[in-house]
């Protein structure tokens, strides 16, 4: 069993497979850390539109509320992160920073109406990470 392990979550998918996954690499101790990454575009056009960074922010948390739900009913302690950055270079950076012993991640493309088999930031992070990442469809 894993004790850090780092859950990259983009609110627009579906994590139920992801987090299933995660029940069963975690035991007693562990810690869960979500990250979700805002990017640029996403921080420049909050911020055109009058929505300063901080709602941005808010409401990212309120998007990774069935994550926390789900990790709390899976009985697995937590912490999250929400950055602004690019979420390929975020989640690499994380997962090489000695902090986490393996990265989980939902795959986009494995979505029926996709039809490449990994997404460009799932491929980045398996690419890069110095640590197992596990790459569920």
């Amino acid at each position: 069993m894993f004790k850090n392990i780092l859950l990259g979550v983009d609110t627009t998918l579906k994590n139920e497979k992801a987090l299933e996954q995660v029940s069963k690499l975690s035991g007693e101790g562990t810690i869960v850390t979500i990250l979700n990454a805002i990017s640029e575009q996403d921080a420049q056009t909050s911020i055109k539109s009058g929505v300063h960074l901080d709602k941005l922010v808010e409401k990212r948390s309120e998007g990774l509320e069935s994550t926390r739900n789900a990790l709390d009913d899976y009985g697995i302690n937590y912490d999250e992160i929400i950055v602004r950055g690019n979420a390929k270079e975020e989640l690499v950076k994380h997962a090489n920073s000695g902090k986490y012993e393996i990265v989980v991640l939902s795959n986009r493309k494995a979505e029926d109406k996709k039809k490449f088999v990994l997404g460009s930031v799932s491929h980045k992070v398996a690419k890069r990470a110095n640590i197992p990442v596990l790459i569920v469809k």
